[in-house]
């Protein structure tokens, strides 16, 4: 279920609330920024907009999003860095090219979910053993962890 703006702006109007976090937003710059301008007029000044959906984070950055909720910024620290920085530094066509580069990992979020990828690539990496998640969660049969493990491979993706 989304919310609707007025919901994420009543939400954001609740002591304590800091931030906020849409899912992304259209692939249109201009439909993407008007999205956020909208958002823009029904939250506080104080609370930040934050964009979900790795694959989507540097359109949302681009179109003035504050945050990306980065699923690999915790694996992958330095990449998901150098796109922010691409993009809070107005580089769109940059922080574009950076993310578009990633696709064969975007395509493996979309197909398994970004848990159950980033699951498998911590486990190759060498950062945590098996099985690695909590139940009744299930981690990726072996040949989509073979297409995890030739996905970071191809991009260098290392911890």
């Amino acid at each position: 279920m989304l919310f609707s703006d007025e919901l994420h702006g009543r939400i954001a109007q609740l002591p304590n609330v800091s931030s906020i976090k849409i899912p992304g937003v259209p692939e249109d710059p201009a439909q993407a920024k008007a999205r956020i301008d909208a958002l823009r007029t029904l939250v506080p000044d104080t609370v930040t907009i934050g964009v979900s959906g790795d694959w989507m984070a540097v359109r949302g950055l681009n179109a003035g999003c504050d945050a990306w909720y980065s699923v690999i910024g915790g694996t992958f620290p330095l990449t998901a860095l150098v796109l922010t920085r691409a993009a809070q530094a107005g580089h769109a066509g940059s922080a574009l090219g950076l993310s578009d580069a990633l696709d064969p990992l975007w395509a493996l979020f979309r197909r398994h979910g970004s848990l159950r990828v980033m699951s498998a690539a911590a486990s190759h990496l060498g950062l945590t053993g098996e099985p690695n998640l909590p139940r009744p969660l299930r981690g990726l049969d072996e040949t989509a962890r073979q297409d995890v493990v030739a996905a970071l491979d191809a991009l260098g993706l290392t911890a």
